[in-house]
């Protein structure tokens, strides 16, 4: 894949997803939320006794939505189940935004494509940027950065603090200067090392289609 390639239609970015997931296009709205209505009544049922069950799960689908719609992604994955009857709030965004792109002096290769950026994260003062960690895995080499943060969650007038985990995992785009971003959020930030565990392994399976450089 040549670099002239990739800025004409951005890479794409294959994951193998445990459980159940929703995949959306945050750049549709519209649709993204009618799919979110289906699973939400898939998944909390059309009682009315379920109305409240069905108001939380749509509210936190679409706000995932709107987040990944602001932040230019080109896919949207939310967790439904990381197994049978086992929820897992999660969300996975994509993007391959064109400035993610090295300086035509760096080669193409993933080790020249990551060792700078490793650099430019390194004098960076961006939240979590001295987290940066390089990952190798059978299918992909990453660089994962990761931040924690306390959030006020209120419902109902309940006020509750949950501890966000954000881990954003950098690919170098095979054949050229491109990085893709794929960032995973999840409220359970107190189990951090187990998430991390479950987030670098769906990464380090991570591959780019070798046929289509659709944007996901």
């Amino acid at each position: 894949m040549s670099d002239e390639q990739v800025r004409s239609a951005p890479p794409r970015l294959t994951f193998q997803l445990p459980g159940r997931w929703l995949t959306v296009d945050p750049r549709d709205e519209q649709h993204a939320r009618e799919q979110v209505e289906v699973i939400v009544r898939e998944l909390a049922g059309v009682a009315d006794d379920a109305a409240l069950a069905r108001r939380r799960l749509r509210q936190s689908f679409n706000r995932a939505i709107v987040a990944a719609r602001d932040a230019e992604a080109h896919a949207l994955f939310l967790c439904i189940e990381a197994a049978p009857g086992v929820a897992l709030p999660a969300s996975l965004t994509v993007h391959a935004p064109e400035r993610l792109r090295m300086t035509p002096a760096v080669g193409t290769s993933a080790d020249a494509v990551l060792g700078v950026l490793g650099q430019g994260l390194a004098s960076s003062t961006s939240a979590g940027a001295d987290t940066a960690r390089r990952l190798d895995g059978p299918r992909a080499s990453v660089l994962r950065t990761e931040r924690q943060f306390e959030e006020l969650v209120e419902e109902d007038g309940i006020s509750v603090t949950a501890v966000r985990l954000e881990a954003d995992y950098w690919f170098a785009v095979p054949g050229s200067k491109q990085v893709v971003l794929a960032s995973f959020a999840t409220p359970l930030g107190e189990i951090r090392n187990a998430m991390l565990n479950l987030f670098d392994s769906i990464a380090l399976a991570a591959s780019f289609d070798a046929v289509t450089v659709d944007a996901r």
